[in-house]
């Protein structure tokens, strides 16, 4: 695929930067971006078929390059050129150091390297010379100055050239704002991603892993010797309906959420919640996903605990309404037992009401203990009805139709 955009000269560093932004002169100059993303059908990076060669010009047919040209070159050359005299005294430069380094109507002419590479001094340019008396090239990595105090981070490459006896140093310069933003988020993301305590997998449309992170591989308890990547979703999650699901949801640009259970390297279980979104290039289009499972394993157990804890207050609660209810029929029952102990043997009628409301405290009592001995549920409030038999002395009864109706704090035995 070929694309074709209009970019700055020099980029701007993003809102927020400690990088200052470019001069007007930067932004004044443009050029054109050809992008070409087709790839050789069937060869190897760096192993050209003797086919795919392309035909070369005979010796004879090269061209000599005039000074014009060579001047031309030297003006529009892509990476700002600069040359020094070797106390790094700037003798000349072109357009591109021009727009780099200084503002418009200015000139670098007459301006030190000295004061454009931060940190340089004369130990430096000393260093440049004995190490271009045997080498072609020295690359240094600097923030350098404009005339306006703004700096720029830029990669220079330095050559030693002569003419006659002098000699001078030419310095091609090129600045790296974006690159170096751009390396410094893929570090912080990196870094997020390796400390990141949840597990980070990217996967392909197949569902096969490409890259994951430490906490992936502890979720899954396995081992560094062998990697999780290109192992596929199928292996390590239980239900291959969750993972159809999860790929097709994501192949339609939609995100998925969803618990998950994991198989891990030694046969266990474990449940993550995972959290897929799409995976996009460059051009935008979507070459797979992008999966965070995090282990819910301590937020299960602590659910758990919590669940418990309530149950037992629960339980506790009811206890106390049971004991309360039970109470009232065994002290009528033992109130009646200590006034038949008084009663004289004549008082026949009044033996009688007394052995008659003591059988019916006893039945309550029966009846109350056989509930309780089926009972499943735990309520937090009194579940049994109450009811005022004839007379003065009060009897709890219990009955299935006057119970009362229980409130939703309820747990249940058998969950």
């Amino acid at each position: 695929m070929t694309s074709y955009s209009t970019q700055h000269a020099d980029p701007l560093p993003a809102t927020g930067s400690s990088v200052p932004s470019a001069s007007p002169s930067q932004r004044r100059a443009g050029y054109k971006t050809m992008r070409l993303d087709i790839l050789p059908n069937g060869e190897a990076f760096g192993q050209p078929s003797s086919a795919a060669a392309p035909a070369r010009l005979a010796d004879r047919d090269g061209l000599d390059l005039p000074p014009d040209m060579l001047r031309h070159l030297y003006e529009h050359a892509y990476d700002a050129t600069l040359i020094a005299n070797l106390r790094g005294e700037i003798l000349s430069g072109n357009l591109r150091a021009t727009e780099y380094l200084v503002g418009d109507g200015e000139t670098v002419v007459g301006l030190n390297m000295l004061d454009i590479i931060s940190g340089a001094d004369d130990g430096m340019l000393e260093r440049l010379r004995k190490t271009l008396a045997t080498e072609r090239f020295v690359r240094i990595h600097a923030w350098c100055r404009r005339s306006s105090g703004e700096f720029f981070p830029a990669e220079i490459a330095v050559h030693l050239t002569s003419e006659g006896p002098a000699r001078y140093l030419c310095f091609f310069m090129h600045d790296i704002t974006w690159r170096k933003e751009t390396e410094d988020r893929l570090q912080m993301a990196d870094v997020a991603i390796r400390t990141s305590p949840s597990g980070i997998a990217v996967i392909d449309l197949e569902g096969t892993l490409v890259y994951n992170n430490p906490a992936l591989d502890k979720l899954f308890d396995h081992a560094g010797d062998n990697p999780l990547a290109g192992c596929t979703l199928a292996q390590l999650l239980s239900n291959p309906d969750i993972v159809r699901h999860l790929l097709q949801t994501v192949s339609e640009g939609n995100a998925w959420n969803g618990r998950v259970e994991c198989i891990r390297e030694d046969g266990g279980r474990v449940i993550a919640e995972c959290d897929a979104a799409g995976n996009f290039n460059s051009d935008g289009d979507l070459i797979g996903a992008v999966l965070s499972l995090t282990d819910m394993t301590d937020r299960l157990r602590a659910a758990e605990a919590e669940q418990t804890i309530e149950r037992n207050r629960v339980m506790m609660a009811s206890l106390g309404s049971i004991c309360h209810h039970l109470g009232q029929p065994s002290t009528v029952l033992l109130h009646c037992i200590e006034l038949l102990q008084r009663l004289e043997d004549g008082e026949t009628q009044q033996r009688k009401e007394l052995l008659d409301l003591s059988l019916s405290a006893a039945e309550s009592m029966s009846r109350l203990l056989r509930e309780l001995n089926d009972l499943r549920t735990y309520r937090s409030e009194a579940y049994l009805a109450r009811r005022q038999p004839d007379g003065d002395q009060i009897v709890a009864m219990a009955g299935g139709p006057n119970r009362v109706r229980a409130d939703a704090d309820v747990v249940d035995d058998n969950d």
